[in-house]
């Protein structure tokens, strides 16, 4: 298996920011970066990104205000992508451009989030979803559902 990351040399990463291996990083992403708080100080939080998992331009990953962000295995994310602090993303997702999630937002696995969705900070997302395009997700969403709208809901 391949262990090289690619990294295109535009792309900011942080001192805080651990890489796994065969990470794909492209033009203009920024990795470590404090999420901005108003009124809450600076810490020294850190990001981690495990195998295999693909930030396409311009994505974001914003650094643990509280804790660590974290991107599981073999996730695609794709351009425009903010993924805000203290962020956990499992393993197997796809997230499509200019998605936003919130800090403090967890997703489980194999989850499909389409383009332009925004999840509201310290929304949980379970496994095996499909988030509709441009949904606004500001409940949590269990498992095996179909979310759509603005108030996301789930299609029956």
């Amino acid at each position: 298996m391949d262990t090289m990351n690619k990294i295109h040399p535009t792309a900011i990463i942080g001192p805080n920011v651990e890489l796994g291996n065969n990470i794909t990083i492209g033009p203009y992403c920024v990795l470590g970066q404090p999420g901005a708080i108003r009124d809450v100080p600076e810490k020294n939080g850190k990001i981690i990104i495990k195998d295999n998992t693909i930030l396409q331009n311009f994505v974001s990953v914003m650094v643990g205000i509280e804790g660590i962000t974290v991107i599981g295995e073999n996730n695609l994310i794709m351009n425009y992508v903010n993924v805000g602090h203290d962020v956990i993303i499992g393993d197997n997702n796809e997230i499509g451009p200019k998605t936003i999630l919130g800090g403090w937002s967890k997703l489980g696995n194999f989850n499909k989030l389409k383009i332009h969705c925004i999840v509201r900070n310290r929304i949980q997302i379970g496994n095996h979803n499909l988030v509709g395009m441009g949904s606004n997700v500001v409940k949590n969403i269990s498992s095996h559902c179909v979310v759509m709208g603005n108030p996301a809901k789930i299609k029956e």
